[in-house]
Order: structure tokens, then C-alpha cells, then sequence
């Protein structure tokens, strides 16, 4: 468990390793993603996935990927979601979005050892990015040739407050939602950066 500058006193009595970062980055996770990741293959891990703390996930979700990729000797495995309300009923039990071709999520994601830089490109992206970290990281994935095994289960709860999801199936947007500012922001800054600094990020090199 990784807190990003605010701890839960619960979790410290928990069987758990818990990791408190220092303050918090405002960096929609990023860092502190990247942080767990690393200290979970550091400490002997062979495989890490992602959980939000307002995301849960499906019994088979983590033995079903690691099997994908043990059969396929993919490097990234991933999963599909299922779109939750706010109020945690289902929105859309498989959503077409994240797709794990297009773009994956991060919480759909398990990765191997063999792709720690990925792990390490989470807890170094510029915070400017944060509202499309997700995409930046699916994108360097797949722009560095990662092998991607895809279990084509939705076995990952997400609950959204993206205004859009509701409103492109039909719903009117609930309050509590946002709408695509800070994602627009981060594709904006994106395309300020100097072409080797969006090289060293989605090749892993200048």
C-alpha cells in the first residue's frame, strides 16, 4: 500500500507493507504507482498490477492475467474494466474504451519483471502529464515493442467520474463529475514538449 503524502491510520495496522511518501505529488498517482511497483520487484516480485483506492477488482482478475502472460511469455498482461457509477452499480460491464489495443488502463494492467522501465517511467513523469499519464504509459508500452497478453475478461471496477462516460451512454452526468479539462491539459502541455524529450519518454531514449 502506497500512501501519496496522506496516510490512513487503518492501514498501518493492516498485514501489509506500508509505504508513506512525504507529501503528496498531485500527479494523479503517478509517482506513488511507479514507487510501489519498484519496491515490489525490488523486494523479489515476478509480476505487479495496479489498484486504486476507489477501484476494486474481480476474484480472478490477477490469477487470470498472470496466467495469460505465463502461457504467452508476454511481458504486460491486461484485462478489461467494468464501468461503475458513482453510487458502485454498473454503468457498462465491459467498456469498450479500454480496450488493451487502443489504450488499456492502468488498472487492467499486470506487469513482469521484464518490464521495469515501464514501472520507472511511471514514477518519472513530468507532473504536467498527469492528466494523460495513462496514455503516455500505453503509448511507450507499445512504442518499445512490449509483448501484450490480453485475458479479454473484465475483471477490473472502475468507478468513474468521468462526466462522459455517462453522458455518451445515455445518462445525464451525476453531480460529482468532472469533465476532460485536466486530460486536455496534459495533451496540451504534450505538445509543447521538444521532440527528445517525448522521445526519451516513449522510447526510453532521446
Amino acid at each position: 500500500m502506497v500512501a501519496d503524502g496522506h496516510p490512513k491510520h487503518l492501514v498501518g495496522l493492516w498485514a501489509c507493507e506500508h509505504i508513506v511518501l512525504p507529501s503528496a505529488h498531485r500527479d494523479a498517482g503517478n509517482f506513488a504507482r511507479g514507487v510501489g511497483a519498484l519496491h515490489a520487484f525490488q523486494t523479489g516480485a515476478s509480476h505487479v498490477c495496479f489498484l486504486d483506492a476507489d477501484n476494486w477488482l474481480e476474484s480472478r482478475h490477477v490469477s487470470s492475467l498472470r496466467e495469460q502472460m505465463v502461457s504467452s511469455g508476454a511481458e504486460i498482461g491486461v484485462s478489461r474494466r467494468i464501468l461503475r457509477r458513482l453510487d458502485r452499480s454498473i454503468l457498462d460491464p465491459f467498456d469498450w474504451e479500454s480496450d488493451g489495443t487502443r489504450f488499456a488502463d492502468t488498472g487492467t494492467m499486470m506487469l513482469s519483471r521484464a518490464a521495469i522501465e515501464i514501472a520507472a517511467l511511471w514514477a518519472t513523469l513530468p507532473v504536467e502529464l498527469s492528466g494523460a499519464g495513462d496514455q503516455v504509459v500505453w503509448a511507450a508500452i507499445n512504442t518499445r515493442g512490449c509483448r501484450i497478453a490480453r485475458t479479454e475478461l473484465a475483471t477490473m471496477n472502475y468507478k468513474t467520474k468521468w462526466a462522459v462516460h455517462y453522458t455518451g451512454r445515455g445518462e445525464p452526468a451525476p453531480d460529482g463529475t468532472v469533465g476532460l479539462g485536466y486530460v486536455q491539459a496534459a495533451t496540451a502541455y504534450w505538445q509543447t514538449l521538444p521532440e527528445p524529450d517525448r522521445r526519451r519518454l516513449l522510447h526510453g531514449r532521446a
